[in-house]
């Protein structure tokens, strides 16, 4: 699959605003008349800011297209974007002044796990409805999540390692509620893979040498090592690989291929999860391939090539999903939108969703739309997707 298909994109913000996009509209938008007003949180800055970027500007490519083609129940969307710096102590004045002083209707937020967490007990008791990038935080029914489940990702990637013929695995995974999630379920889920976990390390989103964790790795005698992380430390996780000389399979979470090809090109044993705009045109479901279909040419057109594409499609799909709800309820925040949100059914560039009150993620139920991507003599190409490879 040629490189610029598979990972088109990346992204100069529509309206170009660091604190507000599209036209500023001084009306309360999340109580009614004829806007649908999202407040958009995301890491501008930070450690998150290369996917929560793409992210946003993903958001705002899909209110601008909706917008341009009638909106949604004719009403135009009005996105204002505020930078809470990939940190949950700042995520929650942001979320405040979005719902305080922009009188938002309802919340996308970006990957900071943590930060959703601390958002949920502001916009459950003002009934502002939040559609995150990150995993749901516990006992909260006012989030829902396009972050595909962890038992998603496990699957794929114990699934590579036993087609590798790994029957011992390493696990790092990253500081947060995500990582952490992930990790406490690998064992159970490459027990029944067939697959034993022999070592499981912290790492720290921030770390710039990783060599001591992979050196736990290779001492316990792991034949693969699967991570949870996602960023610059995915160079720093080949970087010390090739140092060591491990010799055996990276498969890396899900990321940017703006970042895996430098970690591949310092470490050939590179392997990157992948989410279903990069594994495209190889999708196994015909839906999700069509939702890319339509939409890799528009992000093409208004971005170009630049990288981005994983996040960017995520941002397509919470603003998709939210457009779905809109139609249904005619609410565009509150109790109404809440109940709509839960009801949803929808295919898009991400995964088919199937929203109910025990899945707010809809995706529990859903055939696993990830692969598995390399780089083969400077070309990315999908290895591995469920039941082919």
């Amino acid at each position: 699959m040629p490189r610029r298909i598979a990972a088109l994109c990346g992204v100069v913000l529509l309206g170009a605003a660091l604190t507000a996009c599209g036209s500023s509209s001084k009306s309360p938008g999340g109580n009614g008349g004829d806007k649908i007003h999202i407040g958009l949180a995301v890491g501008k800055t930070g450690y998150l800011a290369a996917v929560d970027t793409p992210f946003g500007n993903g958001v705002t490519l899909a209110a601008d297209y909706l917008n341009k083609n009638g909106g949604v129940n004719g009403k135009q969307i009005e996105v204002t974007t505020l930078d809470m710096q990939s940190n949950a102590a700042k995520a929650v004045p942001v979320t405040n002044q979005l719902i305080n002083q922009y009188k938002v209707g309802v919340i996308i937020g970006g990957s900071t796990s943590a930060a959703t967490a601390a958002d949920a007990p502001i916009i459950g008791p003002r009934k502002v409805p939040m559609i995150a990038a990150s995993v749901l935080p516990p006992d909260s029914n006012w989030v829902f999540s396009t972050l595909q489940p962890v038992a998603k990702t496990n699957a794929i990637d114990l699934d590579y390692a036993k087609s590798l013929h790994a029957t011992k695995v390493a696990v790092l995974y990253s500081q947060t509620p995500y990582g952490q999630s992930a990790a406490a379920a690998m064992g159970d889920a490459a027990k029944a893979d067939g697959l034993t976990v022999v070592a499981s390390e912290a790492v720290e989103v921030s770390a710039t040498d990783l060599t001591p964790q992979l050196s736990k790795a290779k001492a316990a005698g792991a034949e693969a090592i699967i991570d949870v992380l996602s960023g610059p430390v995915h160079i720093v996780e080949a970087k010390g690989a090739a140092t060591l000389n491990l010799n055996i399979p990276l498969i890396m979470g899900t990321d940017e291929v703006a970042t895996f090809e430098p970690a591949s090109q310092a470490y050939p044993l590179c392997y990157i999860t992948a989410i279903a705009p990069q594994v495209y045109p190889n999708n196994n479901d015909p839906e999700i391939k069509a939702a890319n279909e339509k939409f890799l040419p528009i992000y093409q057109a208004a971005y170009g090539s630049q990288p981005g594409i994983a996040s960017a499609a995520r941002g397509w799909d919470s603003v998709m999903i939210l457009a779905e709800a809109v139609k249904a309820s005619g609410a565009v925040t509150g109790d109404a939108l809440r109940a709509a949100l839960e009801q949803v059914s929808y295919t898009g560039t991400m995964s088919a969703y199937k929203f109910s009150a025990g899945d707010l993620t809809g995706q529990v139920a859903t055939a696993n739309p990830l692969g598995i991507i390399r780089e083969n003599g400077g070309k990315l190409e999908v290895v591995y997707t469920p039941g082919k490879s």
